[in-house]
């Protein structure tokens, strides 16, 4: 137990020191867990062998059809927050196949907050801006638990919400704080860099 307040540096140091997987699945298990949870909610899980022609494939795609409406997920599944850039990038060429009217996701593994949110602060915020702009969705998959939360972005469909395990929103509230420009100075100020 601290004798003396506790500090945000002391805070952000010792989340700095955690590991960055909160679990260890495989990209299997992951991809397990997002097929499940999307069959749960409704979705038909269709074959990515059908996207033969796609410079990249997605790991997976859905769809689930709603009176006059057709709704349709497709996504990556990538081992941890390393190859989650990787993984946005490649998003573009899976969207340039199946186009504008399908939600894109890269799913991950749990993984610790503070590299989710060093990995959106990236490069002046650009996996967080692409993320924005083309309406990604990073969700973090834990298969022991059967959960999956959408740390940021948000699908078109609504009912999915309904089942992710924290249903209000992400962490993007973070980057909306007023404060947001000037979070470079508040980082080095606190963090004594």
């Amino acid at each position: 137990m601290s004798k003396g307040k506790f500090t945000s540096k002391e805070f952000l140091s010792r989340l700095r020191t955690c590991p960055q997987l909160a679990y260890d699945f495989s990209t299997e298990q992951v991809l397990g867990e997002v097929k499940r949870f999307l069959e749960f909610v409704g979705y038909r899980i269709e074959d990515p062998a059908a996207y033969v022609e796609f410079v990249v494939k997605p790991d997976f795609c859905a769809t689930r059809k709603e009176s006059n409406t057709t709704h349709r997920i497709a996504g990556l599944v990538r081992r941890d927050m390393k190859e989650a850039g990787g993984g946005v990038t490649s998003l573009d060429k899976v969207k340039t196949g199946l186009g504008e009217e399908v939600d894109y996701v890269v799913a991950l593994p749990p993984v610790n907050e503070r590299y989710l949110i060093d990995f959106m602060c990236e490069d002046n915020y650009k996996f967080l801006r692409k993320i924005e702009e083309e309406r990604y969705m990073i969700w973090l998959c834990n298969p022991d638990e059967k959960s999956i939360w959408s740390a940021f972005g948000a699908p078109r469909d609504k009912l999915i919400n309904e089942y992710f395990k924290f249903k209000g929103g992400g962490l993007e509230m973070l980057f909306n704080m007023p404060f947001r420009r000037e979070s470079k100075e508040i980082q080095r100020e606190v963090l004594g860099e």
